[in-house]
């Protein structure tokens, strides 16, 4: 079974931040069982959740990856999100969901609203 679980020990998100990412970066690791599938560091900056780094290969789970990052920023206050497109997953993720969307940070309804506004 996939799951994503936050990583809630400090050494952890410096060891994979390595120093590039300042203010409180926090992350997600993605796991199937025992299995270590990737990882996702993001930090919320007030009202914008920032995801910073892609660290999963299974293009299948980016997607959920990254909503699980802007859900827990979401949670955090945060009400809207941006992707670091120097990630060329995060880059491709946004280009696939997101393309034409101006680069200013995105309101996280557009990415948990749209199956309300079809629901009448």
């Amino acid at each position: 079974m996939i799951a994503m679980r936050p990583i809630r020990e400090y050494d952890v998100i410096e060891l994979l931040n390595a120093g590039r990412f300042s203010g409180d970066v926090e992350g997600y690791v993605v796991m199937n069982g025992p299995e270590y599938l990737g990882h996702m560091l993001y930090r919320v900056d007030g009202a914008v959740t920032r995801v910073l780094e892609c660290g999963v290969e299974n293009t299948a789970l980016i997607d959920g990856a990254v909503r699980a990052c802007v859900a827990a920023g979401e949670h955090a206050g945060a009400s809207a999100f941006a992707v670091e497109t120097a990630d060329a997953r995060l880059a491709e993720w946004r280009r696939i969901f997101f393309e034409g969307a101006p680069e200013a940070p995105i309101s996280n309804e557009k990415l948990f609203g749209g199956c309300a506004e079809h629901e009448e």
